[in-house]
């Protein structure tokens, strides 16, 4: 594996990118790859940087279909490699062919080094002026480029030294520096696009107690042009860099801010942007809608901030080096001849961050399309983060599950079926609780929309509020409501599944059931109200299949085996035993009806007469609806869908 990733983002670099890239190549320290991924150029960028690359093996070009700016384009090629070292090369660099291999040098002086910077001049002439020697941090939350405009014989003679952060044009990174600053699993925040990311990464270095090395030996020529504070240049520049730049700042300060500074810091801001808000209400109206998206997206950005500071608050620790770390979450996506909705499900989990791993387990026969479909919609994904298995002939749903079980990595497990999928920022939400829960609990429990075939909503599963039930509290939850647990909602640490000895086979369509009985018994249930996954009820669920005497003789299984570790006190246990099997039976029969089958709801309804369940109380909660769904069974009335009030109508069996 080469040593060092060099990587480059283009966009219609053509005039420059040659010349940057011939300056790489020629590098004294040799041993690196060189990414170059380009924005979606109009220009013959591609086509410039593909000859290089004909020529020489360590260059890769990577096209993205659409331009994701300086964060994007860098996440990009970082995310998808794993060197322990990372320089990051603006396409208008020319490097001095040792600025590589000083850097390196310099780097190894101290582990806490995160990021060594050279000196960057704008021109070749004899006594050039200088564009940046590193960056320094001022009192209002901005930093500025150290020495940036002076001549080389202005200032005093250069020596090595710790300086606030390094511009973004040309930093060599430590790789456990960048994991280290990874917010929600980014690196450089998309949010920024191509604007003072640099900054935020600086700010958070230092947050997070990394240093900055400034090292004159290290030499460059980049003739910076943009700088948005310069009003003359500024009214040339495109709409929405502007706005990026108001954006970015307050972006900046909201994440970064630390609480015992705040006070002193903010006075020193404020007013410098309640000026750039009146000037840009003056002649600038487009960069009010930096205002506009702080509105929409607060929420996003304050929980960065939590997670920001949280970090802030640690010290610092020297890396340890892990050959293959296991990831935070594994995403199991079981799949059996649907490959129309696997291709939704792996589409609903979005762009793979750091700490995320996808497993497709297969269990089609007649054709290869799941397999197709996989690398298609993950085509872009590294391909470290996902697997495709297809499993043997013969298998089912259980051994499916086992399946996935056993290949998942990761610290949690999220079982996402081909037929559910993830609504937006669903990710994001439980990666946000894992990290804040995981040395805590085993089970978490979030919101679900349940929806039919054509993703209409039918109605939303959400807790009240945040609580954790410890272990006979949840057992009592799950033994009471047939309806509690909705699996793409539901994610399981893989030390419960291990513990727990993951789903039993003989317990056939009521294993999830029996399962979750086991791991929350094992460590009781942290519930949350977010909504993160739609669970699809589709025509091939609207049966009556699942309503039968051998499955309630399998769900009397699990109450025995309650009873047989003494989960609950008899009394509960009957109590519960009571409504799960009331709320089971009369779920069954209305969905006949909804179906128009009166005969078969009567059929669900005769399940009630079983011998094991006659001597069940009924409370006066069910009675009314038994009675009720009797009388529609002989008038063969089609109920409505039933309102929210009665949401208990759907169990997750």
């Amino acid at each position: 594996m080469p040593a060092v990733l060099l990587s480059v983002v283009t966009w219609n670099s053509a005039a420059t990118i040659e010349a940057c890239l011939e300056s790489a190549l020629h590098q004294t320290f040799p041993d690196f790859v060189l990414w170059v991924v380009d924005n979606a150029s109009q220009d013959d960028t591609c086509a410039r940087v593909a000859a290089l690359a004909a020529r020489d093996p360590r260059i890769r070009l990577h096209k993205l279909p659409e331009n994701r700016g300086f964060c994007g384009g860098h996440n990009f090629s970082i995310d998808r490699t794993d060197q322990p070292m990372v320089l990051l090369v603006n396409p208008d660099i020319e490097m001095a062919p040792d600025y590589l291999q000083r850097a390196l040098a310099a780097m190894q002086q101290d582990e806490r080094i995160g990021t060594v910077c050279g000196l960057l001049l704008q021109s070749t002439e004899p006594d050039p002026r200088i564009d940046s020697a590193g960056m320094l941090a001022l009192p209002d939350g901005r930093f500025g480029l150290r020495l940036h405009g002076q001549r080389l014989s202005e200032v005093a003679p250069l020596r090595p030294m710790l300086v606030d952060g390094a511009d973004g044009a040309l930093p060599l990174y430590r790789r456990a520096f960048i994991d280290d600053l990874r917010v929600e699993g980014e690196f450089f925040d998309s949010r920024f696009f191509a604007h003072k990311e640099d900054w935020d990464i600086a700010w958070r270095g230092q947050l997070y107690g990394w240093h900055t090395l400034f090292e004159p030996a290290c030499r460059a020529l980049h003739p910076r042009v943009f700088q948005p504070a310069n009003l003359r240049l500024r009214r040339r520049l495109n709409g929405a860099i502007k706005t990026d730049a108001v954006k970015n700042q307050w972006l900046l300060l909201i994440k970064n801010t630390p609480r015992t500074r705040a006070l002193a810091l903010l006075a020193r801001a404020i007013p410098r942007q309640l000026a750039i808000v009146g000037y840009a209400l003056v002649a600038e109206r487009g960069s009010l809608q930096a205002l506009r998206y702080l509105w929409q997206h607060w929420r996003e950005v304050w929980a960065a901030r939590q997670l920001v500071q949280q970090r802030a608050r640690q010290p610092w620790q020297p890396s340890i080096p892990m050959k293959d770390p296991a990831p935070l979450l594994s995403i199991c996506v079981p799949t059996y001849h649907r490959p129309e909705l696997l291709a939704r499900a792996l589409r609903s989990i979005g762009r793979l961050p750091a700490g995320v791993e996808v497993i497709i387990s297969d269990n089609s026969t007649a054709n290869a399309l799941s397999a197709q479909v996989a690398a298609q919609v993950l085509a872009e994904e590294p391909a470290p983060r996902w697997h495709y298995y297809r499993n043997a002939p013969g298998g089912n749903a259980a051994t499916n599950w086992t399946a996935c079980l056993a290949r998942a990595r990761g610290r949690f497990i999220l079982m996402l079926h081909d037929d559910d999928y993830l609504l937006p920022g669903g990710l994001h939400t439980m990666l946000q609780t894992l990290r804040r829960v995981q040395n805590q609990h085993h089970a978490v429990l979030f919101g679900v929309r349940v929806v039919d075939g054509r993703r209409q909503e039918l109605q939303r599963q959400v807790p009240r509020h945040t609580a954790y039930l410890p272990p006979a509290q949840a057992v009592e939850a799950l033994l009471t409501d047939s309806a509690l647990v909705r699996i793409p909602a539901l994610v399981v640490s893989r030390e419960a599944y291990l513990r727990t000895g993951g789903p039993d086979p003989t317990q056939r369509d009521t294993d999830d059931t029996d399962l979750w009985l086991r791991v929350f018994a094992y460590g009781g249930l942290l519930q949350v109200p977010a909504v993160t996954a739609a669970y699809s009820v589709h025509d091939g669920a609207l049966t009556t299949g699942m309503f039968q005497e051998q499955n309630i003789q399998l769900l009397l299984r699990i109450f025995q085996k309650a009873r047989t570790h003494n989960l609950l006190p008899e009394s509960r246990l009957r109590q519960a035993e009571s409504h799960f099997f009331h709320q089971f039976v009369l779920a069954g029969a209305s969905r006949a009806l909804r179906q128009h089958d009166a005969a078969g709801a009567r059929k669900v309804l005769q399940l009630l007469q079983l011998p094991a369940l006659r001597h069940l109380p009924v409370s006066l909660r069910w009675l009314p609806v038994r009675w009720g769904l009797h009388l529609l069974t002989l008038v063969r009335w089609s109920p409505p869908t039933p309102p929210r009030l009665v949401s208990w109508l759907r169990p997750s069996l």
